[in-house]
């Protein structure tokens, strides 16, 4: 029959082989997380160093369109505002020149109708 000293030693012997067996099957899975953190914060790194200082250039970009259109925008408003009282203006002096025309076309001698008297036959 089995000593109980014996089975404890067989027992110490089974846990020892697989405690080995473990650490066998764990040190390469140690040693790839090992190298999966490092490339992480390799990965990380590129990250903090390639783009965001692109992500800022490109908002500086947008800013920079932003602004010139608000540019661009305020200069057509002051130009439209130019041409309407550019045009206002044309418009007005052309009419007063018309008046000014047609006014000195009717006299007593001279009417629209050309008859000499300034009513107009019906």
């Amino acid at each position: 029959m089995l000593d109980l000293n014996t089975v404890v030693v067989i027992s110490f012997a089974i846990l020892a082989f697989f405690s080995l067996i473990v650490v066998i099957v764990l040190i390469p899975i140690a040693l790839q997380c090992s190298r999966t953190l490092s490339s992480l914060q390799s990965l990380l790194d590129t990250i903090n160093d390639d783009i965001k200082p692109t992500v800022k250039e490109i908002k500086q970009s947008v800013y920079g369109v932003k602004d010139a259109l608000k540019k661009g925008t305020s200069v057509l408003e002051g130009s439209t505002s130019e041409a309407s009282i550019f045009v206002a203006s044309s418009a007005h002096g052309f009419l007063a020149g018309v008046k000014e025309y047609l006014s000195l076309c009717k006299t007593d001698e001279n009417s629209y109708n050309s008859n000499g008297s300034s009513n107009i036959r019906g």
